[in-house]
């Protein structure tokens, strides 16, 4: 009886379960704003939802690094539902040091929190799952 117990909640799990979006960060950054302390931007990441229903995309969490320079970590509400198949392309910002200007490459790397859309994913997030997809690349940062 146990066994069936287990082996029903595994299975419910994994058909709750969705693939997690593919996360390409793009290879142009924008520079949006320069003043004597720092710098800001945008870095653009392209997602795309490879399943057969939709996901709500929830939150970005990420680091930005600058070369020669210190580490930035960002955090970005994600605020979208991502419909099957579909794709699009997202602005994260980023804060640089100052003097960061146009030509600089920057690492970016980090998570996209996701959620299924169905009841029983909504409820697996209650009870704290969290899924996230993983995301790195680099952007040559240019003026705007």
């Amino acid at each position: 009886m146990r066994t069936r117990l287990i082996a029903t909640a595994a299975t419910a799990l994994l058909a709750g379960c969705v693939s997690p979006p593919s996360v390409q960060v793009l290879d142009t950054g924008r520079i949006t704003e320069q003043t004597a302390d720092a710098t800001a931007g945008t870095v653009q990441v392209h997602i795309t939802n490879p399943n057969d229903r939709a996901i709500k995309l929830v939150e970005y969490n990420y680091t930005v690094r600058a070369p020669g320079r210190g580490a930035w970590n960002g955090r970005h509400a994600a605020g979208l539902v991502l419909s099957p198949g579909f794709d699009r392309v997202a602005d994260l910002p980023v804060v640089l040091p100052a003097g960061t200007g146009a030509g600089a490459t920057l690492s970016i790397g980090g998570t996209l929190r996701y959620l299924d859309t169905s009841v029983f994913a909504e409820t697996m997030a209650e009870w704290g799952y969290r899924p996230t997809a993983s995301f790195s690349g680099s952007a040559t940062v240019q003026a705007e």
